[in-house]
Protein backbone atom coordinates (compact mmCIF):
# COMPACT_ATOMS: atom_id res chain seq x y z
CA UNK A 1 0.00 0.00 0.00
CA UNK A 2 1.28 3.32 -1.17
CA UNK A 3 1.23 6.34 2.38
CA UNK A 4 -0.24 9.78 0.91
CA UNK A 5 2.30 12.43 0.23
CA UNK A 6 0.20 14.96 0.58
CA UNK A 7 -1.76 14.31 3.88
CA UNK A 8 0.22 16.48 6.97
CA UNK A 9 -2.24 18.12 8.07
CA UNK A 10 -4.26 14.64 8.47
CA UNK A 11 -1.56 13.50 10.32
CA UNK A 12 -1.30 16.58 13.23
CA UNK A 13 -4.59 15.81 13.54
CA UNK A 14 -5.15 12.12 14.62
CA UNK A 15 -3.63 12.00 17.58
CA UNK A 16 -5.96 14.46 18.94
CA UNK A 17 -9.49 12.34 17.27
CA UNK A 18 -7.89 8.99 19.25
CA UNK A 19 -7.76 11.47 22.41
CA UNK A 20 -11.33 12.07 22.51
CA UNK A 21 -11.90 8.12 22.51
CA UNK A 22 -11.66 8.65 26.19
CA UNK A 23 -13.96 11.62 26.36
CA UNK A 24 -16.64 9.85 24.76
CA UNK A 25 -17.16 7.74 27.65
CA UNK A 26 -19.53 8.97 30.36
CA UNK A 27 -17.88 11.30 33.01
CA UNK A 28 -19.62 10.47 36.55
CA UNK A 29 -18.65 12.09 39.68
CA UNK A 30 -20.59 9.48 42.16
CA UNK A 31 -20.97 10.58 45.87
CA UNK A 32 -20.78 7.84 48.53
CA UNK A 33 -24.61 7.04 49.38
CA UNK A 34 -26.43 8.24 52.29
CA UNK A 35 -28.18 6.44 54.57
CA UNK A 36 -31.12 7.02 57.19
CA UNK A 37 -32.09 7.80 60.11
CA UNK A 38 -30.14 11.50 59.25
CA UNK A 39 -32.79 13.77 58.10
CA UNK A 40 -33.26 13.82 53.42
CA UNK A 41 -31.12 15.88 51.70
CA UNK A 42 -33.19 18.87 50.25
CA UNK A 43 -32.92 17.52 46.81
CA UNK A 44 -35.45 14.53 48.02
CA UNK A 45 -38.11 16.93 48.89
CA UNK A 46 -37.22 19.73 46.55
CA UNK A 47 -35.56 18.78 43.87
CA UNK A 48 -35.25 22.77 42.25
CA UNK A 49 -34.56 24.37 45.38
CA UNK A 50 -31.55 22.13 45.45
CA UNK A 51 -30.19 22.81 42.02
CA UNK A 52 -32.19 25.12 40.29
CA UNK A 53 -33.40 24.51 36.85
CA UNK A 54 -31.87 27.81 35.45
CA UNK A 55 -28.09 25.72 36.72
CA UNK A 56 -28.81 22.22 36.88
CA UNK A 57 -30.37 19.59 34.72
CA UNK A 58 -31.30 17.30 37.18
CA UNK A 59 -33.91 14.34 37.42
CA UNK A 60 -34.47 12.66 41.12
CA UNK A 61 -35.97 8.84 40.77
CA UNK A 62 -36.58 6.67 43.98
CA UNK A 63 -36.89 2.16 44.03
CA UNK A 64 -36.38 -0.29 46.80
CA UNK A 65 -32.43 -0.35 46.49
CA UNK A 66 -29.84 2.55 45.80
CA UNK A 67 -28.46 0.71 42.25
CA UNK A 68 -32.22 0.25 40.96
CA UNK A 69 -33.10 4.01 42.01
CA UNK A 70 -29.02 5.09 40.85
CA UNK A 71 -30.27 3.18 37.41
CA UNK A 72 -33.35 5.17 36.51
CA UNK A 73 -31.90 8.35 37.80
CA UNK A 74 -29.38 7.97 35.00
CA UNK A 75 -32.06 7.00 32.36
CA UNK A 76 -34.47 9.43 33.04
CA UNK A 77 -31.20 11.90 32.38
CA UNK A 78 -30.72 10.65 29.31
CA UNK A 79 -34.39 11.05 28.28
CA UNK A 80 -34.62 14.50 28.69
CA UNK A 81 -31.93 14.92 25.73
CA UNK A 82 -34.75 13.63 23.36
CA UNK A 83 -31.82 12.21 21.12
CA UNK A 84 -29.94 8.65 20.87
CA UNK A 85 -27.31 8.85 23.05
CA UNK A 86 -26.10 5.83 21.85
CA UNK A 87 -26.03 6.81 18.45
CA UNK A 88 -23.05 8.59 19.39
CA UNK A 89 -20.78 6.07 20.68
CA UNK A 90 -21.82 4.38 16.92
CA UNK A 91 -21.09 7.11 14.98
CA UNK A 92 -17.95 7.90 16.69
CA UNK A 93 -17.04 4.48 16.52
CA UNK A 94 -16.85 4.84 12.21
CA UNK A 95 -13.74 7.65 12.48
CA UNK A 96 -12.20 5.82 15.62
CA UNK A 97 -11.37 2.73 14.27
CA UNK A 98 -9.60 5.18 11.11
CA UNK A 99 -7.75 6.78 13.58
CA UNK A 100 -6.95 3.56 15.41
CA UNK A 101 -5.65 1.42 13.12
CA UNK A 102 -3.50 4.18 11.81
CA UNK A 103 -1.39 3.39 14.41
CA UNK A 104 -1.26 7.43 15.92
CA UNK A 105 -2.15 6.38 19.36
CA UNK A 106 -0.33 8.52 20.93
CA UNK A 107 -2.57 10.87 23.20
CA UNK A 108 -2.13 14.64 22.29
CA UNK A 109 -1.23 17.29 24.98
CA UNK A 110 -3.41 19.75 24.84
CA UNK A 111 -5.64 21.58 27.92
CA UNK A 112 -9.26 20.27 27.38
CA UNK A 113 -8.56 16.99 25.68
CA UNK A 114 -6.03 15.97 28.77
CA UNK A 115 -8.56 17.45 31.20
CA UNK A 116 -11.69 15.21 29.86
CA UNK A 117 -8.96 12.04 30.25
CA UNK A 118 -8.51 12.75 33.78
CA UNK A 119 -11.93 12.94 34.40
CA UNK A 120 -13.24 10.16 32.76
CA UNK A 121 -14.64 6.71 34.55
CA UNK A 122 -17.64 4.46 33.15
CA UNK A 123 -19.37 3.97 36.75
CA UNK A 124 -22.18 4.96 34.42
CA UNK A 125 -24.09 3.38 31.52
CA UNK A 126 -25.00 7.15 29.76
CA UNK A 127 -22.55 6.48 27.02
CA UNK A 128 -21.84 9.90 25.31
CA UNK A 129 -22.63 12.24 28.62
CA UNK A 130 -20.11 14.13 30.18
CA UNK A 131 -20.25 15.59 33.66
CA UNK A 132 -22.54 13.38 35.24
CA UNK A 133 -22.73 13.61 38.80
CA UNK A 134 -25.03 11.31 40.83
CA UNK A 135 -26.02 11.24 44.38
CA UNK A 136 -27.67 8.01 46.38
CA UNK A 137 -30.06 8.47 49.82
CA UNK A 138 -31.26 5.71 51.49
CA UNK A 139 -34.46 6.66 53.81
CA UNK A 140 -35.03 4.99 57.43
CA UNK A 141 -37.56 2.60 55.34
CA UNK A 142 -35.41 1.22 53.18
CA UNK A 143 -36.25 3.29 49.93
CA UNK A 144 -33.34 4.41 48.18
CA UNK A 145 -33.54 8.26 46.48
CA UNK A 146 -30.89 9.01 43.35
CA UNK A 147 -30.47 12.41 41.40
CA UNK A 148 -28.42 12.21 38.32
CA UNK A 149 -27.38 15.78 37.20
CA UNK A 150 -25.26 17.92 34.94
CA UNK A 151 -24.66 21.20 35.47
CA UNK A 152 -25.36 23.40 32.82
CA UNK A 153 -22.63 26.16 32.26
CA UNK A 154 -19.92 23.57 33.01
CA UNK A 155 -21.28 21.18 31.11
CA UNK A 156 -21.72 23.08 28.05
CA UNK A 157 -18.88 24.93 28.31
CA UNK A 158 -17.02 21.18 27.83
CA UNK A 159 -19.42 20.10 24.87
CA UNK A 160 -18.64 23.47 23.54
CA UNK A 161 -15.05 22.61 23.34
CA UNK A 162 -14.81 19.37 21.71
CA UNK A 163 -17.27 21.09 19.34
CA UNK A 164 -14.57 23.67 18.31
CA UNK A 165 -12.22 20.94 18.01
CA UNK A 166 -13.66 19.01 15.58
CA UNK A 167 -14.78 21.82 13.61
CA UNK A 168 -11.78 22.40 13.13
CA UNK A 169 -10.82 18.77 11.85
CA UNK A 170 -13.34 19.07 9.36
CA UNK A 171 -11.76 22.36 8.37
CA UNK A 172 -8.65 20.86 7.67
CA UNK A 173 -10.27 17.79 5.72
CA UNK A 174 -11.98 20.20 3.64
CA UNK A 175 -8.95 21.93 2.80
CA UNK A 176 -6.98 18.88 2.06
CA UNK A 177 -9.89 17.26 -0.07
CA UNK A 178 -9.89 20.69 -2.10
CA UNK A 179 -5.62 20.52 -2.69
CA UNK A 180 -5.85 16.60 -3.58
CA UNK A 181 -9.06 17.43 -5.87
CA UNK A 182 -10.16 14.24 -7.43
CA UNK A 183 -8.14 11.84 -5.83
CA UNK A 184 -9.00 8.81 -3.96
CA UNK A 185 -7.03 11.31 -1.31
CA UNK A 186 -9.49 13.80 -1.25
CA UNK A 187 -12.36 11.26 -1.22
CA UNK A 188 -11.55 9.55 1.93
CA UNK A 189 -10.48 12.69 3.91
CA UNK A 190 -14.41 13.64 3.31
CA UNK A 191 -15.23 10.25 4.24
CA UNK A 192 -13.51 10.45 7.46
CA UNK A 193 -14.75 14.63 7.67
CA UNK A 194 -18.81 13.25 7.18
CA UNK A 195 -18.19 10.60 10.31
CA UNK A 196 -16.59 13.55 12.49
CA UNK A 197 -19.16 15.92 11.55
CA UNK A 198 -22.21 12.82 12.52
CA UNK A 199 -20.59 12.95 16.16
CA UNK A 200 -20.29 16.37 16.13
CA UNK A 201 -24.11 17.13 15.33
CA UNK A 202 -25.14 14.70 18.47
CA UNK A 203 -22.46 17.37 20.58
CA UNK A 204 -24.61 19.71 19.26
CA UNK A 205 -28.15 18.33 20.26
CA UNK A 206 -26.86 18.07 23.77
CA UNK A 207 -25.31 21.28 23.95
CA UNK A 208 -28.60 22.94 22.40
CA UNK A 209 -30.04 20.86 25.72
CA UNK A 210 -27.82 22.84 28.29
CA UNK A 211 -27.29 25.65 26.99
CA UNK A 212 -30.94 27.01 24.93
CA UNK A 213 -28.99 30.01 23.70
CA UNK A 214 -26.89 27.91 21.15
CA UNK A 215 -29.95 26.49 19.57
CA UNK A 216 -30.21 27.30 15.81
CA UNK A 217 -26.48 27.97 15.88
CA UNK A 218 -24.70 25.83 13.72
CA UNK A 219 -21.05 24.32 13.60
CA UNK A 220 -18.91 26.36 10.51
CA UNK A 221 -19.35 22.93 8.71
CA UNK A 222 -23.33 23.05 8.44
CA UNK A 223 -24.18 19.54 9.36
CA UNK A 224 -23.17 16.53 8.77
CA UNK A 225 -25.92 16.11 5.47
CA UNK A 226 -23.69 18.89 3.90
CA UNK A 227 -20.43 17.38 4.33
CA UNK A 228 -21.76 14.23 3.02
CA UNK A 229 -22.95 16.21 -0.18
CA UNK A 230 -18.99 17.06 -0.77
CA UNK A 231 -17.90 13.94 0.15
CA UNK A 232 -20.32 12.56 -2.69
CA UNK A 233 -19.22 14.82 -5.00
CA UNK A 234 -15.66 13.93 -4.30
CA UNK A 235 -16.23 10.62 -5.35
CA UNK A 236 -17.91 10.99 -8.25
CA UNK A 237 -15.23 13.22 -9.83
CA UNK A 238 -12.72 10.27 -9.08
CA UNK A 239 -12.69 8.63 -12.72
CA UNK A 240 -11.50 4.97 -13.22
CA UNK A 241 -10.62 3.19 -16.58
CA UNK A 242 -10.81 -0.36 -16.21
CA UNK A 243 -8.78 -2.50 -18.59
CA UNK A 244 -8.69 -6.39 -17.97
CA UNK A 245 -6.97 -8.89 -19.89
CA UNK A 246 -8.00 -12.86 -19.90
CA UNK A 247 -11.76 -11.61 -18.98
CA UNK A 248 -13.69 -13.99 -21.21
CA UNK A 249 -17.13 -13.08 -21.08
CA UNK A 250 -16.50 -10.01 -18.90
CA UNK A 251 -17.42 -10.60 -15.48
CA UNK A 252 -14.23 -9.95 -13.53
CA UNK A 253 -14.46 -6.52 -15.52
CA UNK A 254 -18.11 -6.25 -14.28
CA UNK A 255 -16.86 -7.17 -10.99
CA UNK A 256 -14.78 -4.29 -10.42
CA UNK A 257 -16.46 -1.86 -12.20
CA UNK A 258 -19.61 -2.71 -9.62
CA UNK A 259 -17.24 -2.82 -6.84
CA UNK A 260 -15.60 0.66 -7.69
CA UNK A 261 -19.08 1.94 -8.85
CA UNK A 262 -20.27 0.99 -5.16
CA UNK A 263 -18.13 3.48 -3.50
CA UNK A 264 -19.46 6.17 -5.76
CA UNK A 265 -16.37 6.36 -8.11
CA UNK A 266 -17.52 7.09 -11.78
CA UNK A 267 -15.98 4.06 -14.05
CA UNK A 268 -15.35 3.47 -17.82
CA UNK A 269 -14.50 -0.08 -19.05
CA UNK A 270 -15.22 0.66 -22.39
CA UNK A 271 -11.76 -1.31 -23.05
CA UNK A 272 -10.40 2.32 -24.86
CA UNK A 273 -7.36 4.34 -24.05
CA UNK A 274 -6.50 5.43 -20.53
CA UNK A 275 -9.00 8.84 -18.95
CA UNK A 276 -6.30 10.28 -17.34
CA UNK A 277 -4.91 13.59 -19.29
CA UNK A 278 -1.69 15.96 -17.85
CA UNK A 279 -4.74 18.27 -16.68
CA UNK A 280 -7.01 15.29 -15.26
CA UNK A 281 -7.08 13.50 -12.03
CA UNK A 282 -7.84 9.92 -13.52
CA UNK A 283 -6.55 6.29 -12.86
CA UNK A 284 -6.07 3.45 -14.35
CA UNK A 285 -7.09 -0.07 -13.03
CA UNK A 286 -5.20 -2.68 -14.95
CA UNK A 287 -5.61 -6.41 -14.37
CA UNK A 288 -4.91 -10.17 -15.87
CA UNK A 289 -6.93 -12.89 -15.24
CA UNK A 290 -5.90 -16.36 -16.11
CA UNK A 291 -7.70 -19.71 -15.72
CA UNK A 292 -5.45 -23.01 -15.11
CA UNK A 293 -5.84 -26.53 -14.88
CA UNK A 294 -5.07 -28.15 -11.98
CA UNK A 295 -3.97 -31.97 -12.10
CA UNK A 296 -3.87 -33.30 -8.53
CA UNK A 297 -3.22 -36.95 -9.70
CA UNK A 298 -4.51 -39.99 -11.55
CA UNK A 299 -6.90 -41.55 -9.27
CA UNK A 300 -9.18 -37.66 -8.55
CA UNK A 301 -11.83 -37.97 -9.99
CA UNK A 302 -12.49 -34.45 -9.97
CA UNK A 303 -11.64 -31.73 -12.01
CA UNK A 304 -9.91 -28.77 -10.59
CA UNK A 305 -9.08 -25.20 -11.88
CA UNK A 306 -7.39 -22.18 -10.71
CA UNK A 307 -7.45 -18.53 -11.05
CA UNK A 308 -4.73 -15.69 -11.10
CA UNK A 309 -5.87 -12.04 -10.73
CA UNK A 310 -3.44 -9.58 -10.46
CA UNK A 311 -4.54 -6.05 -10.48
CA UNK A 312 -2.48 -2.52 -10.73
CA UNK A 313 -3.85 1.65 -9.67
CA UNK A 314 -2.01 3.85 -11.30
CA UNK A 315 -2.55 7.32 -11.53
CA UNK A 316 -2.33 9.65 -14.35
CA UNK A 317 0.87 10.43 -13.39
CA UNK A 318 1.97 6.98 -14.12
CA UNK A 319 2.48 6.02 -10.33
CA UNK A 320 1.03 3.06 -8.94
CA UNK A 321 -1.21 3.31 -5.79
CA UNK A 322 -2.32 0.19 -5.08
CA UNK A 323 -2.13 -3.96 -6.14
CA UNK A 324 -3.63 -6.83 -5.46
CA UNK A 325 -2.55 -10.09 -6.41
CA UNK A 326 -4.53 -13.46 -5.64
CA UNK A 327 -5.32 -16.73 -6.60
CA UNK A 328 -7.34 -19.56 -5.95
CA UNK A 329 -8.66 -23.66 -6.31
CA UNK A 330 -12.19 -24.65 -6.71
CA UNK A 331 -12.93 -28.09 -8.01
CA UNK A 332 -15.93 -29.97 -9.43
CA UNK A 333 -16.80 -33.29 -11.42
CA UNK A 334 -16.67 -31.55 -14.69
CA UNK A 335 -13.68 -29.08 -15.99
CA UNK A 336 -16.80 -26.70 -17.18
CA UNK A 337 -18.02 -25.75 -13.81
CA UNK A 338 -14.97 -25.99 -12.13
CA UNK A 339 -14.41 -23.02 -13.99
CA UNK A 340 -17.35 -21.13 -12.92
CA UNK A 341 -16.64 -21.95 -9.88
CA UNK A 342 -13.15 -20.48 -10.29
CA UNK A 343 -14.73 -17.40 -12.26
CA UNK A 344 -17.13 -17.06 -8.82
CA UNK A 345 -14.51 -17.21 -6.42
CA UNK A 346 -12.73 -14.23 -8.59
CA UNK A 347 -15.58 -12.11 -8.11
CA UNK A 348 -16.34 -13.13 -4.78
CA UNK A 349 -12.80 -11.79 -3.62
CA UNK A 350 -13.45 -8.54 -5.34
CA UNK A 351 -16.66 -8.00 -4.37
CA UNK A 352 -16.43 -8.65 -0.65
CA UNK A 353 -13.47 -10.29 0.22
CA UNK A 354 -9.48 -10.22 -0.25
CA UNK A 355 -10.03 -7.20 -3.02
CA UNK A 356 -12.40 -5.42 -1.43
CA UNK A 357 -10.08 -5.41 2.13
CA UNK A 358 -7.43 -4.78 0.83
CA UNK A 359 -8.50 -1.75 -1.16
CA UNK A 360 -10.48 -0.42 1.53
CA UNK A 361 -7.00 -0.72 3.93
CA UNK A 362 -5.73 1.42 0.97
CA UNK A 363 -8.04 4.22 1.05
CA UNK A 364 -7.85 4.15 5.04
CA UNK A 365 -4.20 4.29 4.82
CA UNK A 366 -4.30 7.63 3.22
CA UNK A 367 -4.99 9.09 6.58
CA UNK A 368 -2.09 8.03 8.01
Amino acid sequence: MVPCENMNGIKKILPLLVLVLFCIAASCATSPAGTGPGPAPLWVSDRNAAFPDSQWLCVVESAKDKDTAQGAAMNALARVFRTDILGITVAYQEFTNVASQSGKKKIASFTEGRDFAQEVTTTSNITGLIGVQSEVWTGPDGTAYANARMNRRECAARYQALIKENEGVIRLLKEEAERDAATFDAFEALNFAVSVAEVTDYFQSLLEVLDPAKIGIRPDYGNADAVRRLAINAARSVVITVQVKGDTGGRITTALTAFLDSKGFRTNSSGGSFAGSPGSRSYLLSAVFELEDVVLGANQPNKFVRYVLNTSIVNNEGREVFSYSGNGREGHVTESEARQRAIRAAESAIGTEAFAKGFNAYLESLLK
